[in-house]
């Protein structure tokens, strides 16, 4: 009884968060203000991560909510906020492309659909049959082993990640910081014989400096 309460709890959550995910995601591309379409996407990011926490794939779930949701959308979100946009125009757009986009969509769908093996569905359900079996053939047998605890998937990642993939990951990080070294250079350097405002000068100058008489001989 309580397995199958369990059982109906994680499928009430995953269709709740899968249909929430999925209005979401269609508000991001029907709305008319920017600023609403990036707060219905990180809606939509955190409805995603709920069905990562749900598929076992925590590390893919806290990276989701740390990364795109707290770095990369609050950056959006100020972009879009500072930008001003034309709805108008963005209306007279959609409506002219709207056709070709559901065209595009419907062959996206299409080979999708193709792609995704046969039985692909099925996997959940068969694995759980085949580890039913084997449990009971486990406690039949009376020379079995101890299953050893299986390690998470944060903990193989981090093991693959820092011991088969540490010289691409050492490179990454070398080439980012490079970026962010770069991107601060080009940002803060100064333009030679820019005509800029230089408010200390201004202050600092002094009433004999701002006006200048010149002593010019009469034209006869």
């Amino acid at each position: 009884m309580g397995f199958e309460m369990h059982d109906y709890l994680i499928q009430t959550v995953f269709y709740v968060f899968a249909g929430l995910a999925i209005v979401s995601a269609l508000m991001v591309i029907t709305q008319n203000n920017p600023v609403r379409c990036v707060l219905f996407l990180v809606l939509t990011f955190f409805a995603s991560s709920v069905l990562w926490i749900l598929a076992q794939a925590e590390f893919l779930a806290l990276i989701l909510v740390l990364v795109y949701v707290g770095a990369v959308m609050t950056l959006f979100l100020f972009v879009v906020m500072m930008l001003n946009i034309d709805t108008e125009s963005m209306k007279a757009h959609m409506a002219r492309y709207l056709p070709f986009g559901l065209i595009l969509v419907a062959l996206l769908t299409g080979l999708l659909l193709v792609a995704v093996p046969e039985g692909s569905f099925k996997s959940g359900v068969e694995k759980a049959a085949t580890s039913e079996v084997a449990g009971v053939s486990l406690a039949n047998s009376t020379n079995a082993l101890e299953p050893t605890t299986k390690p998470s998937n944060t903990e193989e990642i981090g093991m693959a990640l820092y011991t088969d993939y540490v010289f691409a990951f050492e490179i990454a990080a070398a080439l980012l910081l490079v970026a962010i070294i770069s991107a601060i250079t080009l940002a803060h350097r100064g333009v030679i014989r820019s005509k800029r405002q230089d408010i200390l000068k201004q202050i600092m100058t002094r009433r004999n400096d701002r006006v200048e008489l010149i002593k010019m001989k009469s034209e006869k």
